[in-house]
């Protein structure tokens, strides 16, 4: 496992189940179709995180380990997200995740409703 892979895995592991906190891994590239040619997945620049938090905005944690730096499409959707009033992270750390939230997201009362978790379409209330 890489190194952004166990960063991706300990910020999920870590944040996943805050009270007013909901996030995802989103993934992007491409994948060979077995009859050829490719599909293509995300939007190019997506952070590797998405989520709500529970006022309502969007949050983005982008990973990066050593020297990584953001590339152009990167910047751009952290530009975007933080013009429309998200909360964009740029984490190397689960500490960075841990200062860069707001405080809603660990005081919350949590989510009301029912959502279906996508693998097995069982209904769900309550934590990630």
């Amino acid at each position: 496992m890489s190194n952004h892979t166990v960063l991706v895995h300990s910020i999920m592991n870590e944040f996943g189940a805050l009270p007013g906190l909901r996030i995802w891994i989103q993934n992007t590239g491409a994948a060979k179709r077995k009859t050829g040619g490719l599909v293509r997945f995300g939007v190019p620049g997506m952070s590797d995180i998405s989520g709500l938090v529970a006022d309502g905005r969007r949050v983005e944690i982008e990973c990066k380990t050593g020297s990584g730096v953001l590339m152009d499409n990167q910047r751009q959707w952290r530009k975007m997200i933080e013009g429309l009033n998200g909360i964009y992270i740029l984490a190397r750390t689960t500490d960075d995740v841990r200062r860069s939230l707001p405080e809603i997201a660990f005081t919350s009362p949590g989510f009301t409703g029912t959502t279906r978790h996508a693998s097995s379409g069982s209904p769900e209330t309550g934590r990630s």
